[in-house]
């Protein structure tokens, strides 16, 4: 049974069933990035900051673009399964989420300068225009989970929310938890106090006997639109610059039913069942750009920096809630009134806001052979804690506060990979290394968080063409918290997550 001190949980939010969903959540989740693109970069896990002449440089270091010889037009497709262990108070269940989607798609266009044809050249010796996408994030997952808890109920988090309040129910927010529990008979007023003060329809001491369980579901993506130029000066000294924008596109249903596991005993009539569903969808863009150098010193090693600034997403939220109740037969309120068994939805709400994700630092090493394949390493520097929320009409003060307390300043992202040149056959393989967001100490079993990538892929080159595979596995975990009472203990829905990801692509030359 994972059960958890809530002060632990209190920097994070990881809360399911918030009415205010922005926070520093949407930080991590539209933050991350791990690798993707083409077949080939995917094959040795990314990194391909230093070696070049693959669309994926557009979203790594842009001036290793400037090492394509020819035009190409370059297509990707991805088979993406997110395999679940959720455990939720000592239980597990399995489930698996299915995805196909398009990791990339590019054009790139070359531009022979005077000394495109030297073996020696003194001068420039081509130019290179890209435009690519690129899948920077995969957001699928499906969740179920179901256990027995004896100690709290859902419906006493509503009680407590509105307690809170310390108002009447007329004038709850129509937004909020507690005025859907009202509406639909769950909350009952406490007719002892002196105050406005509210209890869960099972009573104020009842004991709590109940069955949870529920799904939580999410799907989406983090796409990366670029622009990209790059120029090659005497194959030594090879720079590049890529102006884009970020997609964000994620939607979240999720769903938690509570049961009444007591047997119905004649005067305690109470709740038979409340499910409470909840709707999320987010959508919107923000723009960046990239810088990039790559230098080789001789034909064997290369060696990389690129810098991505900051992004500033434009996001709009939609999102409700709906709240359904039954009650045992004859159940009646304490006032002797016949309880009903009901249905109530908040309206559909649409807020906008924005939030900036911090800039990254690529560092990039290489050692090529052209006859046998390269070895290449890619060190990312990260710092999560820059990043933060903003709104014209709420200053999202306390949840910038709890960034800069519980986001890791120093995120060091690992890639490595290789590849092995045998005619025309290319077998490669890769490990990449993604530490948690969060700083030591701030969200529970934090190394569980890391996520570990190992890749492995084939290749074919032609003269006039190129087919790729790739097979990418990787592993991680998050938690969910469906509520919290103010007793200071919370259970946590666990996700293990494990991906596997197999991704072809195609490049044509284009004359």
């Amino acid at each position: 049974m994972l059960k958890l001190d809530i002060k632990l949980f209190v920097l994070t939010y990881l809360v399911c069933f918030s009415v205010k969903s922005q926070n520093e959540i949407d930080v991590v989740r539209y933050s991350m990035q791990t690798i993707g693109s083409t077949a080939r970069s995917y094959g040795v896990a990314g990194a391909f900051g230093a070696i070049g002449a693959d669309a994926s440089c557009a979203g790594i270091n842009p001036s290793g673009l400037a090492r394509f010889r020819n035009s190409s037009l370059n297509l990707s497709a991805s088979f993406y399964n997110a395999k679940n262990n959720a455990t939720y108070i000592g239980q597990t269940f399995n489930d698996n989420k299915f995805n196909f989607n398009i990791p990339n798609l590019g054009l790139i266009v070359n531009i022979p300068a005077a000394d495109y044809t030297n073996k020696k050249p003194t001068g420039f010796v081509n130019f290179v225009f890209g435009f690519n996408i690129n899948r920077l994030n995969n957001y699928n997952m499906r969740s179920l989970f179901s256990a027995d808890n004896k100690e709290s109920s859902i419906t006493q988090d509503w009680a407590q929310r509105a307690n809170s309040t310390n108002d009447i129910p007329a004038n709850f927010s129509r937004y909020s938890l507690e005025h859907l529990a009202y509406q639909t008979w769950v909350l009952d007023k406490d007719t002892l106090s002196s105050t406005p003060a509210y209890k869960s329809a099972y009573g104020k001491n009842a004991a709590i006997n109940v069955n949870q369980q529920g799904s939580l579901i999410t799907k989406g993506a983090l796409n990366d639109y670029n622009f990209s130029f790059a120029g090659n000066y005497k194959h030594i000294l090879l720079f590049g610059i890529s102006l884009g924008a970020k997609s964000v596109r994620y939607v979240q249903n999720n769903s938690f039913k509570e049961k009444d596991n007591k047997p119905v005993v004649k005067n305690y009539e109470d709740i038979d069942y409340v499910i409470l569903d909840q709707y999320q969808r987010t959508n919107g863009i923000g723009l960046n750009a990239k810088f990039g150098v790559n230098i080789a010193p001789n034909e064997f090693v290369r060696i990389g920096y690129a810098y991505h600034s900051p992004t500033l997403f434009n996001l709009t939220d939609s999102y409700s809630y709906t709240l359904t109740s039954k009650f045992d037969f004859q159940a009646r309120d304490q006032f002797g009134d016949l309880r009903e068994n009901s249905t109530a939805t908040t309206e559909a709400t649409i807020y906008k806001y924005k939030i900036s994700v911090p800039g990254r630092h690529v560092f990039s090493l290489g050692a090529v052979n052209k006859n046998l394949g390269f070895l290449s390493l890619d060190i990312e520097s990260v710092n999560y804690s820059q990043s933060y929320l903003y709104a014209k009409d709420y200053p999202f003060t306390d949840e910038n506060l709890n960034i800069k307390k519980s986001m890791n300043p120093s995120v060091v992202n690992l890639r490595l990979g290789g590849e092995l040149i045998q005619n025309q056959f290319r077998i490669r393989a890769g490990y990449a290394r993604y530490p948690s967001t969060y700083r030591e100490g701030a969200v529970p079993y934090v190394k569980s968080l890391v996520n570990n990538i190992y890749t492995l892929g084939l290749g074919i080159k032609e003269k006039r063409y190129s087919f790729d595979v790739a097979y990418v596995n990787s592993g991680y975990a998050n938690y969910f918290v469906p509520y919290t009472l103010n007793n200071g203990v919370s259970y946590a829905i666990t996700n293990n997550v494990r991906t596997s990801n197999i991704v072809i692509s195609a490049s044509f030359l284009i004359d």
